[in-house]
């Protein structure tokens, strides 16, 4: 006699999961693509907030591909899989310095084009004082990116959940904090990252 299959009660979740764990696999591998926009995106955040300009800050945070491996990584916690964990955390760690090593540069050259006359403008100092409210937008766009990224149909908004998330301009103050000789502002800065 043929055994009867239990049925799966929660074979939709299981697949979405693997359909999930395998896409955000593909985008939290460090690759040249991914440290050339975290460059380019610490670069213009950078610039932005040199010329104390929401607008450009704004756009260098959509080039931004730093909340994927963030993603990445939450999703190996969450499912306790530590070997899933190292890549996503490597790439944070890699891009993280990428990150702060180009604002510095963008931070040098922007001294050396202004000299003492670069100023620390509101743009700049708004990334620079940290409070548990930020701390609520990192949670709720953290669980809006992780139901885009489980929802193919909504995957579109995660371009406005790394806006919101913001994780570039802390990172850009933190360097250009460095490259201003202000550790102050760098160390308060990355706090906030």
């Amino acid at each position: 006699m043929a055994k009867k299959k239990k049925p799966q009660l929660f074979s939709p979740f299981a697949r979405l999961r693997r359909q999930t764990a395998k896409r955000l696999h593909v985008y939290t591998r460090p690759s040249i693509n991914f440290f050339v926009l975290i460059s380019l995106s610490a670069a213009i955040v950078s610039l932005g907030l040199l010329l104390d300009n929401a607008s450009i800050v704004i756009g260098g945070m959509v080039v931004a591909p730093l909340i994927t491996p963030i993603f990445g990584f939450s999703l190996h916690l969450i499912l306790f899989h530590p070997k899933g964990m190292m890549r996503p955390l490597q790439s944070i760690f890699l891009g993280t310095i990428f990150a702060v090593v180009t604002a510095m540069i963008v931070g040098y050259i922007g001294l050396f084009i202004e000299g003492e006359s670069v100023m620390i403008g509101q743009e700049i100092l708004s990334r620079a004082n940290s409070n548990l409210l930020f701390f609520l937008v990192a949670l709720l766009s953290g669980m809006a990116g992780a139901y885009a990224y489980a929802k193919p149909e909504v995957l579109s908004s995660i371009t406005g959940i790394a806006i919101s998330v913001a994780l570039v301009p802390p990172l850009a103050v933190t360097g250009l904090g460095f490259a201003l000789g202000d550790v102050s502002l760098a160390s308060e800065s990355f706090v906030l990252y």
